[in-house]
């Protein structure tokens, strides 16, 4: 259990001594208290939803592209990175137990990014809350809940399937792009017009299916998107974890 614990205090100590994931994080802050601005800029003007209504502060609340794109490349990094610059070996040495140091790199990404996911929502929506404050609206709607939790778990999840990305190709740049480009047009684009009604499976839709109230027209539920999203994870990982397994590092 010590030896699982100092793993885990040296992987978090490595992320928040990297450019990386403070950059991250701030510039994630940024646009979501921004995009939340805007959103109640725009509200009402040319057909979007009126001020404080239940549409408009779902959209002011949709965080979970933002918390998944930022989480799925620091896991990249996490991962990924010690691959590439060989700086796995002294880990080894230190303790040499591959499946341990590898469950521990998962546990602390999908930890982080449920800690990020939170924090970021909560600012969000007391930005929220103090914008509609300013405008004598004093009341939420009923699904915030069920936005926060679906973002915390995205958030994890993306986290997870980022590590595995890192792990299977060791190339981070190209696992960023590859996978940015698979979400944004690869499923949405090309799948979801070849195939319709696949793209709902795929885990960019099971995340807007956790992270978008009122769903997506034939999305999945939220319990059946969470189920889906978290069994890519989990078989990439195992994919990774194969891999890496029996992976010649030197």
């Amino acid at each position: 259990m010590n030896g699982t614990l100092r793993l885990a205090r040296a992987e978090l100590r490595k992320l928040f001594t990297t450019k990386a994931l403070p950059a991250s994080f701030a510039i994630a802050i940024v646009l979501a208290i921004g995009s939340v601005i805007i959103d109640a800029m725009v509200a009402g003007k040319n057909g979007t939803a009126r001020l404080g209504t239940d549409a408009n502060v779902y959209q002011m609340l949709k965080f979970g592209a933002i918390t998944c794109v930022v989480m799925l490349i620091l896991g990249v990094l996490a991962a990924g990175s010690e691959f590439r610059h060989r700086t796995i070996i002294p880990v080894l040495l230190a303790t040499p137990h591959r499946a341990r140091i590898f469950a521990v790199k998962i546990a602390v990404i999908a930890g982080l990014g449920a800690v990020f996911s939170a924090v970021l929502f909560g600012l969000g929506l007391a930005t929220i809350v103090l914008t509609l404050s300013a405008h004598g609206i004093h009341h939420l709607p009923a699904g915030v809940g069920t936005l926060f939790a679906g973002t915390v778990i995205s958030s994890a999840c993306f986290g997870m399937i980022g590590v595995a990305l890192g792990a299977l190709t060791r190339n981070t740049i190209g696992a960023i792009v590859a996978a940015i480009v698979w979400a944004l047009f690869i499923e949405q684009v090309i799948l979801a017009t070849i195939v319709p009604g696949i793209e709902k499976w795929l885990p960019t839709a099971a995340a807007i299916g956790l992270t978008d109230i009122p769903r997506p027209a034939h999305g999945l539920s939220p319990t059946t998107a969470g189920l889906v999203l978290a069994g890519y994870a989990v078989a990439l990982l195992l994919a990774a974890s194969r891999t890496t397994m029996r992976r010649d590092l030197a």
